[in-house]
């Protein structure tokens, strides 16, 4: 009996589409409904954007649009499902950066982001904030930094997952400050959210998007940001550089990617139709409102921008000496 791995069948799936002829490439989108693979759980950031320009890809395309949440592994069981999809142009995936980190924090999967999947649109970009529950008396950063240091191990902060980019955060401002915090991973950042909102965590390191309106309702304080500037939205809340980890700034991107071997017509005909959806002023507020910059980049941009990423990833990450547990 033959086995057939995982990724073989990939690789034969890849290979068998890449001989779609060009009456094919050219009939897409044919009545099919498109998917959308999230790896994180709902109510996050990532399925919040999904379903936001998921519902006007749409309207524009005249077709049915399904969400797929496939939370796990640091993103690793959705990522996956999306590089052994067909590629024909119905499977996307919502990538973000914990899905760049996966290449140098998971060597050992069967599969790279970098080679199996492409770039199809960046959608935008957000803070990473550091929050505590409104429960603590926590006021401050260096509040936190103290009482850390007072009892080493007895704060514990959420993020969307084991070697997420929120994880990464987490223990490079940990190491930086000489403090121990105990990670606590979800399967997405909503449920970390609800968490830190009824106090069963203290703090979380998660996307602005969802602590945003938990901060405008009392019910958590946000103490910092990851990026190099204030957060229009929150104006009034630091950086980490400003509070003294100018080693720390980047920012929380999203984007949508397909399988590798989908072919270039119609990656082009759904970054066009995406552009589109991007340029709206409608889904541009809505993401503002939401704590997201808007950074529209189409396919060829996009797919170039994440793979200076993951580059970039694999070589600063190991610099770090980071346990990810």
């Amino acid at each position: 009996m033959i086995k057939t791995t995982p990724f073989a069948l990939s690789v034969f799936i890849s290979a068998f589409f890449t001989l779609l002829t060009p009456a094919a490439q050219a009939a897409w989108p044919n009545d099919q409904p498109i998917k959308i693979i999230v790896p994180q759980a709902a109510g996050g950031t990532n399925d919040t954007l999904a379903r936001m320009v998921g519902a006007e890809l749409s309207k524009l395309l005249g077709q049915t649009v399904v969400i797929d949440n496939r939370p796990g592994a640091s993103g690793a069981i959705g990522m996956q499902a999306a590089v052994q999809a067909a590629p024909d142009g119905y499977t996307i995936a919502l990538a973000s950066d914990s899905a760049a980190l996966l290449d140098v924090l998971r060597p050992n999967l069967p599969w790279k982001f970098k080679s199996g999947l492409q770039g199809v649109v960046m959608i935008g970009e957000q803070p990473i904030s550091i929050a505590t529950s409104a429960k603590t008396t926590f006021k401050t950063f260096q509040q936190v930094i103290d009482a850390a240091k007072a009892k080493p191990e007895s704060l514990g902060y959420g993020s969307s997952g084991i070697g997420s980019a929120q994880n990464i955060v987490g223990e490079w401002v940990a190491s930086l400050a000489g403090v121990k915090l105990v990670h606590v991973p979800y399967k997405g950042g909503g449920q970390a959210a609800n968490d830190l909102v009824s106090g069963q965590i203290p703090l979380a390191v998660l996307g602005l998007a969802p602590m945003l309106k938990q901060q405008q309702a009392g019910n958590v304080r946000i103490l910092a940001v990851t990026t190099p500037e204030r957060s229009k939205a929150l104006p009034e809340v630091p950086t980490l550089t400003e509070l003294g980890y100018p080693q720390i700034s980047l920012a929380q991107w999203a984007g949508l990617v397909a399988p590798a071997a989908t072919p270039q017509p119609i990656i082009q005909k759904l970054s066009d139709a995406l552009m589109k959806v991007l340029a709206e002023q409608s889904i541009r507020d809505k993401m503002s409102s939401a704590g997201i910059t808007p950074r529209p980049l189409n396919y060829q941009q996009f797919d170039a921008f994440l793979k200076k990423t993951v580059d970039t990833w694999q070589q600063v990450v190991p610099k770090l000496n980071i346990k990810i547990q």
